[in-house]
């Protein structure tokens, strides 16, 4: 008998729910905030009242389901806690953490290291809230009239599981007076001197108006840290003024300033002084030139320490440079960082950047790193990208032209041009280039991580589409449902004023690794997992809540015409994800 009891003592005790820690981000909210564990309800409160993040302890094992309710209304779906309390939740938002499949790094020894681990602020497994709060008059002003002034406000940005806030913010519209801005604004602000947020002290968030899925610029990004090159970092964020929601946007670093140069290179810790930075302008072609006027494409930072003629020594010795000579080769490349510059240039050819340096010369930048005394290349503004307003004369088929075509149709481009002239170049280009198709440029790896990320960002999509944009500007009129429409197929602006994207995202994935795979006679190599989050909070959530997507399925007709060759004479259909493929992507 006594055993008995203290059998049954043991199981009350296991019972017993202990607290644990809920947060949740609820934009909108009157301050009424609770969680319900169980049907038992208990009351969250903000530490901020101008931030609407409320936290608080409720009883609760991991495992138990639960739901926040704000002002009175109940999210329709459950989340199961795990661990001791949950990270950053967002109200009616079903995944708080996604659980992406990995991209991995298809080229050997290709990390690019140089920046240290990844900010929680760049997971691409969370969306961040970022929330600006400043004078009321004067951010509205700002919003319906886009001048080119400054703003001092409040930063704070909510990652996956904490919150940061900086005072005193420089905060203002990025390009403003610019005569074609998108009604939507892309923003910009500055921390004070001294401070910084993941080792940076500026940010910029692009619009993403032209690209009617809003991911070609942050997969373009992802793309070029898996092949090893020091590109802007990138994450998609939400983003309210003075608690009003602005909708869904790209943050990004900018190259053209020091903040990204001290972070991505020197991970926080910068020599002082930094080298000589340069935003490239149209006309940014390392080309030498006698005219010094030549040089003004390249825009130094106004914390330059040089002019834009520093760079003129690097353009005379690749002019001097006999490609057929290895030897004078690798003399260029003790000046030139070359390995990084090859492989921004295979992702800029797979992608079709023709607003980017091979086909257009611009968008582009220089970096001088006085600890190697070597200049780096540097790429930005990733756009217009995977189809998005090509205009090229072979049309549909300009996807299968070889980069062996490019430095004839695009001789301007003589940094690339010339080093392909040299066969160790050409041979590493290639190899570089069927590396990354091989490994992940194609639709067995690639496109599971497109459609995850979509179906991880569809809540967010609808309710930026929901969303009045208040300044002046181009209104392209995108809808929800051509956020995943052009996954598969081209769309045009409901608006008929200029937006367009003729190819679907995933459709030129598929299309451009088979034109690959048929000029080398190369094979997809089988896509592994990756890896995962070893955190072991998150939320696990049901299939019927993760695949409600307002009428829209990602299993749309259009993937029966999307082939791939993935050997020789062989073709692979584009590959389905249905419920289960896509609940097993967002579990932790």
């Amino acid at each position: 008998m006594r055993r008995s009891y203290r059998l049954v003592a043991l199981s009350v005790l296991a019972a017993y729910a202990h607290g644990a820690m809920f947060k949740v981000v609820a934009p909108g909210t009157k301050g009424n905030v609770q969680v319900s564990v169980g049907g038992q309800r208990t009351s969250l409160s903000a530490h901020d009242a101008d931030i609407p993040y409320y936290t608080g302890e409720a009883s609760a094992n991991s495992g138990d389901k639960y739901k926040y309710i704000v002002d009175g209304k109940e999210e329709v779906f459950e989340r199961t806690l795990q661990g001791d309390g949950t990270r950053n939740d967002v109200w009616n938002r079903p995944v708080t953490y996604a659980n992406l499949p990995d991209m991995g790094h298809p080229i050997e020894n290709s990390e690019w290291t140089r920046g240290g681990p990844k900010d929680p602020i760049w997971d691409d497994n969370y969306i961040p809230s970022i929330f600006i709060t400043g004078n009321v008059d004067n951010l509205r002003t700002m919003v319906e009239d886009v001048p080119k002034g400054r703003q001092t406000v409040k930063f704070t940005i909510i990652g996956p599981d904490n919150v940061q806030t900086v005072e005193n913010v420089q905060f203002g519209i990025h390009g403003a007076g610019k005569k074609h801005n998108n009604a939507k604004q892309s923003w910009q602000w500055s921390l004070p001197e001294g401070q910084y947020v993941a080792k940076r002290n500026w940010f910029k968030i692009r619009h993403m108006e032209e690209d009617p899925t809003q991911m070609r610029e942050k997969l373009y990004s992802d793309l070029l840290y898996a092949v090893g090159a020091p590109a802007n970092r990138a994450n998609m964020v939400r983003f309210f003024i003075n608690g009003e929601g602005y909708g869904t946007f790209n943050m990004l670093d900018d190259v053209s300033e020091y903040s990204y140069i001290r972070a991505v290179f020197y991970d926080g810790k910068p020599p002082n002084p930094m080298g000589p930075l340069y935003d490239g302008a149209s006309g940014a072609d390392f080309a030498y030139s006698d005219d010094s006027d030549h040089y003004s494409a390249w825009i130094p930072n106004k914390d330059s320490p040089r002019d834009q003629l520093a760079i003129k020594p690097l353009t005379e010795t690749l002019k001097n440079t006999n490609m057929k000579d290895d030897t004078q080769v690798a003399e260029l490349g003790k000046q030139f960082a070359i390995e990084p510059f090859l492989r921004f240039m295979v992702i800029e050819y797979l992608t079709a950047d023709w607003d980017g340096y091979w086909m257009q010369q611009t968008n582009d930048g220089a970096y001088y790193d006085p600890t190697e005394k070597m200049w780096h290349y540097l790429g930005q503004d990733y756009d217009a990208t995977f189809g998005v307003n090509l205009a090229e004369p072979e049309g549909r088929d300009f996807v299968k032209v070889s980069y062996k075509e490019f430095p004839k149709r695009y001789p301007k481009a003589v940094m690339i041009n010339r080093l392909l002239e040299n066969d160790k170049m050409r041979t590493k280009f290639e190899t570089y280039l069927k590396q990354t198709v091989s490994k992940l440029f194609n639709n067995e790896t690639l496109t599971p991580r497109v459609l995850a990320y979509r179906e991880f960002i569809k809540h967010d999509l609808e309710w930026d589409r929901s969303l009045a944009q208040r300044s002046p500007g181009i209104n392209f009129g995108w809808t929800f449902a051509q956020t995943s429409e052009n996954l598969w197929n081209g769309v045009s602006a409901p608006n008929q004023n200029g937006g367009g994207a003729d190819w679907g995202l995933v459709e030129w994935i598929a299309a451009k690794a088979q034109a690959v795979i048929q000029e080398f006679g190369i094979q997809i190599e089988k896509p592994t997992t990756g890896s995962r989050s070893t955190s072991n909070r998150g939320n696990i959530i049901d299939v019927d809540a993760l695949n409600r997507d307002q009428g829209i399925s990602p299993a749309n007709a259009q993937q029966e015409n999307l082939g791939l060759t993935t050997t020789s004479g062989a073709t692979r259909a584009l590959p389905t994800l249905g419920a289960f493929a896509l609940a097993a992507i967002f579990l932790l």
